[in-house]
C-alpha cells in the first residue's frame, strides 16, 4: 500500500470512528413529525374534554354515587350513564334526583350519628331495602338490640312530615335543619321531630352539582375514541395521497395506518387508565405523549431490525455465491 493510500485509509478510520459504537445505536432515532402530530391530537382532545367540563363516574363525589347505587340497586349502569340517559326526560330525571337526594340525606345522618353522637357501643344502621316501609334508620344498643327506629324526610313541607307522623306515630321523623328551625314553636309535632343538623340546601346543592357535571360527561364516560378516530382518519388521508403520488406501496400505506392507529388507541387508553387511577384528568396528558413516543420508537426498532435482517441475508447470499464461484476452475470463471 502506497503512503498516499495508507494516509487516506487512516483518515477514513479516524473520521468514522465512534459513529457506531454498538448495535443499539442503529435503533436510536429522534421523534418524528408523525409522533408529535398524533400526540398533539390525542392530548388536544383530552384538554378539550377537560375544558368542556367532561368528567367520568370516578370524578363524581363518592357519597353521591353511593347514594345512587343504594337507592337504585337495580340500575347496573353508572350514575353518569343514568343521568345522561334521562337527560331528555325531565320528569324521570327529577325522580332520580329526588331518590338520590333522599338517600344521601339518610347516609349523611347515619354517618353523623356513628361519629360521636350515640352512646358508646351504639350504632345507626340504614334499612337494607331502598324503600323500606315505615323507617329508614335503626338504632342498635351495645348488645345489638334495636333501641329505636327513625324515618328521614329530606323536605321543607310540613304537611309531608305530618303525614309521616300520622302513618307511623311511634317513629320519630328526622328533618332538615331549616324545617326544624321553623317548627321550633310548633309543639304539636315538635315532640316527634329530630334535627338532622344538615341543611336541605347543602344536600340539594351537592346532588345538583353532581347531576350537572354528569350531563356534560358525554364520551368521557367510555373508553376514549375521539382522538384515535381523528388520528386514523388523518393517517388514511395522508397515506392515500402518498400512494397516488407513487411514494409508497399499498402494503406500506396499510402498515402505516395500522401502526399509527394502534399507537393512538394505546396512548388514549393509557391516558384514560392513568387518569382513572390517579383521579386527576391532567395526569393523562403526559402519559399519552410518553406512550405514543415509546410506541413510535418500538415500531421504528422493528422496521430497522427487519431491514438489518434483510441486509444480512443479502450479504450472506452474496458471500455464498462468491465462495461457489471461487471453488470453480479459473478457466470457467473467465469463460463466463
Amino acid at each position: 500500500m502506497t503512503p498516499e493510500h495508507r494516509e487516506r485509509w487512516e483518515n477514513e478510520i479516524r473520521e468514522h470512528t465512534g459513529r457506531l459504537n454498538k448495535p443499539a445505536d442503529l435503533l436510536r432515532r429522534a421523534a418524528s413529525p408523525e409522533d408529535f402530530i398524533d400526540s398533539a391530537v390525542i392530548g388536544g382532545v383530552a384538554v378539550a374534554d377537560i375544558l368542556a367540563g367532561k368528567i367520568a363516574e370516578w370524578q363524581i363525589p363518592s357519597d353521591v354515587t353511593e347514594a345512587f347505587h343504594a337507592q337504585f340497586p337495580q340500575h347496573s349502569s353508572s350514575f353518569v350513564a343514568a343521568v345522561s340517559r334521562l337527560a331528555d326526560d325531565p320528569d324521570k330525571l327529577m325522580g332520580l334526583v329526588s331518590g338520590v337526594k333522599g338517600k344521601l340525606f339518610e347516609l349523611n345522618y347515619a354517618d353523623w350519628l356513628n361519629h360521636g353522637h350515640l352512646p358508646e357501643g351504639w350504632t345507626a344502621e340504614l334499612a337494607h331495602h331502598a324503600n323500606n316501609p315505615g323507617w329508614d334508620i335503626a338504632i342498635h344498643d351495645a348488645h345489638g338490640h334495636v333501641d329505636s327506629l327513625l324515618q328521614l324526610k329530606a323536605t321543607e313541607s310540613l304537611d309531608y312530615v305530618r303525614q309521616a307522623i300520622v302513618a307511623h306515630p311511634d317513629i320519630d321523623v328526622v328533618v332538615p335543619h331549616e324545617l326544624y328551625d321553623k317548627l321550633a314553636g310548633n309543639h304539636e309535632v315538635l315532640g316527634q321531630i329530630l334535627d338532622s343538623h344538615e341543611t336541605l340546601a347543602h344536600v340539594d346543592g351537592r346532588v345538583a352539582d353532581a347531576v350537572g357535571h354528569a350531563e356534560f360527561a358525554g364520551a368521557a364516560t367510555h373508553f376514549p375514541i375521539v382522538g384515535p378516530a381523528i388520528v386514523i382518519g388523518l393517517t388514511v388521508g395522508l397515506n392515500c395521497r402518498a400512494y397516488r403520488q407513487g411514494k409508497i406501496t399499498v402494503r406500506e400505506a396499510m402498515r402505516n395506518v395500522g401502526e399509527r392507529g394502534f399507537l393512538a388507541i394505546l396512548a388514549s387508553g393509557a391516558a384514560w387508565a392513568a387518569s382513572t387511577l390517579a383521579g386527576e384528568p391532567l395526569v393523562g396528558l403526559p402519559t399519552s405523549v410518553a406512550i405514543r413516543l415509546l410506541g413510535g420508537q418500538y415500531f421504528h426498532n422493528l422496521r430497522r431490525r427487519e431491514s438489518l435482517t434483510g441486509y444480512v441475508v443479502a450479504v450472506r447470499g452474496s458471500r455464498e455465491q462468491l465462495e461457489r464461484q471461487l471453488r470453480r476452475p479459473m478457466i470457467d470463471v473467465v469463460a463466463q
